[in-house]
This record gives structure tokens, C-alpha cells and sequence, in this order.
């Protein structure tokens, strides 16, 4: 029950600063964006063992000025193939680093390991960004709000009902504690509270963006899990008392996201 309270103080803790930034504009959005995926991306590179000061930080960096520039293109209204521009650079620059490594073994799988890491984290979240400050003009704090407030009752439930009720384990390979109760339990409540989104704020289909998330978000937290379990990590951090590192926080919505923003798109 400790860590149970851990967990309740800790989530209470971080709406209560979330939504109030996310209300204020979309630079609110910008915000809890860049600190969610470069925290989580610092907390990657040190799980998949890129330690070293030499490839970590010019690599976090890179990450650091890809944020500043798309919040830069925004308020200076830059053509947006500065950003294409600053990310196609990307790729030269981390081999031009492996290059006057003399040390670097495996210059193939450091770089592929860094670029991962930007795929996996850095994406989803600029994918949130542009669902709530790009696709919707002018800017709509309900949306990205109700991404979260869905995963977050998924989260909450799926471990309530699977802490409570256990039974039999969702994935054991890679999670020893997931269960299926906990994965229905936390299912159904998103898809009630998405129906309940429906009818009283409307605005967006919410019924299919919980659907999207119950299944993509629970697979998203079982990738985490894999990751963690090939590098024999029981957590990716400690930021976040109670739930591990801002990776752990947010594992289901780094394989969410794409999903949303390519539903969103077409939608």
C-alpha cells in the first residue's frame, strides 16, 4: 500500500501542475512535451548504455535544439523545412562523432542505438504537439488534455484491477505483474470515460481515440517492459516516486501517439 499512495501522491502531483500548462496555450503543450520526451530520452540513453559524455550529451543536445527550434518556427513563423533541414542533419552529425571515436567498437550499433532513441521518444511527443497546437487551429486544450486524462484512467485502472483481482498474466515474457484483469479492467474504463467525453464535451470522436489508446497504449507499456527486461533494468529512473523514471510514466503513449496523430489526420 506504500507504494500505492506513492504512486496517488505523485500523479497528484504532476496533473496539478500538467493542466494548468496545458490550459495556458499551446506552448503549455510545447512545454510538458520537450520535458516528458527529453527526460525520458536521457533516461534511455542511460539504460541502453550510452553513458559516455562523448555521444550522451551531444546526442541529448540534439535533441534539446530540435525542441527549441520547433517552438523558434512557431513564434518567428520560420519555413518549416528548417526543421526538415535540422533533422536530416542529424544522421551526419552523430557519424561524423562515431568517425574520431577510435575507441568506438561498434560505430553501427552506437549510432543506430541514438537514433532509436529520437524515433522512439522524441516522435511521439512532437506528434503530440502538432495534434493539439497544428492539426486543430486555434488552439484547443481539450484535446491533448483528453488524450491524457484517457491514459491516465487506463493506467490507474489497469493497475488497480490487476492489483486487486490479479489472475492471469497478460505478457509474462517480458511483464511478471500484468494481468488480464488489469488490461480488461483498465480497457473498459477508458472506453466509459471516453463515452462519457462524448456526450458531455463532444468536439471529437473520443469513444475511438480510447478504443485507439486501451489497445496501442497497454502494447506501447509492453515494449517498455522488453526494453527494461534486455537490459535487466527494473525501472527506467526514479524521478517520478512510485512509478520509476518519466519512461516508465509514459511508456504506453511513445506507442500511442503515431497512432493518434495518423487517426487525427485521416479522421
Amino acid at each position: 500500500m506504500n507504494d500505492f499512495y506513492r504512486r496517488l501522491i505523485t500523479g497528484i502531483v504532476g496533473v496539478g501542475l500538467v493542466i494548468p500548462a496545458l490550459i495556458l496555450s499551446p506552448y503549455g503543450l510545447w512545454f510538458f512535451a520537450m520535458v516528458v520526451s527529453m527526460v525520458s530520452l536521457y533516461e534511455y540513453y542511460q539504460g541502453m548504455g550510452i553513458q559516455e559524455g562523448r555521444y550522451k550529451w551531444p546526442a541529448l543536445a540534439l535533441g534539446l535544439i530540435f525542441w527549441v527550434m520547433v517552438v523558434l518556427q512557431d513564434l518567428l513563423s520560420l519555413p518549416e523545412h528548417i526543421l526538415l533541414y535540422l533533422v536530416l542533419a542529424i544522421l551526419p552529425v552523430l557519424q561524423i562523432i562515431t568517425l574520431y571515436d577510435s575507441s568506438e567498437k561498434r560505430p553501427v550499433e552506437r549510432v543506430s542505438t541514438i537514433l532509436m532513441g529520437y524515433v522512439y521518444v522524441i516522435l511521439p511527443f512532437f506528434l503530440m504537439y502538432q495534434i493539439g497546437a497544428k492539426l486543430y487551429t486555434p488552439y484547443n486544450f481539450y484535446l491533448p488534455l483528453g488524450i491524457l486524462v484517457l491514459t491516465w484512467t487506463l493506467d490507474v485502472m489497469a493497475y488497480i484491477f490487476g492489483r486487486f483481482l490479479g489472475g492471469p498474466l497478460l505478457f509474462e515474457r517480458v511483464s511478471p505483474k500484468k494481468t488480464w484483469s488489469g488490461a480488461m479492467g483498465g480497457a473498459i474504463s477508458c472506453l466509459i470515460v471516453g463515452l462519457l467525453m462524448q456526450y458531455f464535451l463532444g468536439g471529437f470522436d473520443w469513444w475511438i481515440v480510447a478504443i485507439i489508446l486501451s489497445v496501442t497504449s497497454q502494447l506501447g507499456d509492453l515494449i517498455e517492459s522488453m526494453f527494461k527486461r534486455s537490459v535487466k533494468l527494473k525501472d527506467s529512473g526514479t524521478v517520478l516516486p512510485g512509478h520509476g523514471g518519466m519512461l516508465d510514466r509514459f511508456d504506453g503513449l511513445f506507442t500511442a501517439l503515431p497512432f493518434l496523430y495518423l487517426y487525427f489526420l485521416l479522421a
